[in-house]
């Protein structure tokens, strides 16, 4: 397996909107019906580029044959903030999808980890669902630090699902610890994140 900076030339945006689309389905179903609709909304956000998940920030793990089989978004730094990606939404998609993507925004805020500028985040870690089980996570993971550590970041942040408990596993055996619980209650429903850190 390979890992290599997303290139639109050869990497195709769509099949890597399915891919962030499985990181977190019951938000991206709420908002887009279904995971058709979300992976064409996420995969012009990565073929666009110029925000948190452009191809600017997206690299690619391929096989011999450069079938994609997994995906990391990640940035060094603080990420785009709401208001600049609520202007980027505006120019590139009809109002509903831009308020839809709007919220799914705001509603992240709430639960993603605070960066510093020294930080390196993983906004997505996505294997395809016919490769799991082929240490193409802990790959990523490997990889993304020693992307880091090229680029001189002191930290390395992840945030993952409460509930994702396979997901929570590969990073503490990856080293990741759990710095802070964010977590919200409405009405029997219940969303939350674990704030996840590396410290290089």
């Amino acid at each position: 397996m390979h890992l290599q900076k997303m290139d639109l030339n050869h990497h195709n945006p769509y099949k890597i909107g399915e891919l962030i689309y499985e990181a977190d389905a019951e938000t991206f179903d709420f908002f887009f019906g279904n995971k058709k609709n979300a992976s064409l909304k996420l995969g012009k956000l990565v073929k666009t580029g110029e925000n948190n998940l452009g191809n600017e920030h997206t690299y690619v793990v391929t096989n011999d044959d450069q079938e994609i089989m997994g995906v990391m978004v990640c940035s060094a730094g603080k990420r785009m903030g709401t208001l600049s990606e609520f202007k980027f939404f505006a120019g590139n998609f009809n109002l509903i999808d831009a308020l839809k993507l709007a919220m799914i925004e705001i509603i992240d805020s709430i639960f993603l980890s605070d960066l510093e500028e020294e930080d390196f985040y993983y906004a997505i870690v996505a294997v395809d669902e016919s490769a799991r089980g082929q240490g193409i996570g802990s790959f990523i993971l490997k990889e993304g630090l020693r992307i880091a550590r090229e680029k001189r970041c002191r930290r390395v942040v992840l945030d993952v699902d409460i509930e994702n408990e396979g997901a929570l596993r590969l990073y503490e055996r990856s080293g990741f610890k759990i710095f802070k619980e964010r977590t919200i209650s409405l009405f029997g429903w219940k969303k939350g994140a674990f704030n996840m850190e590396y410290v290089l």
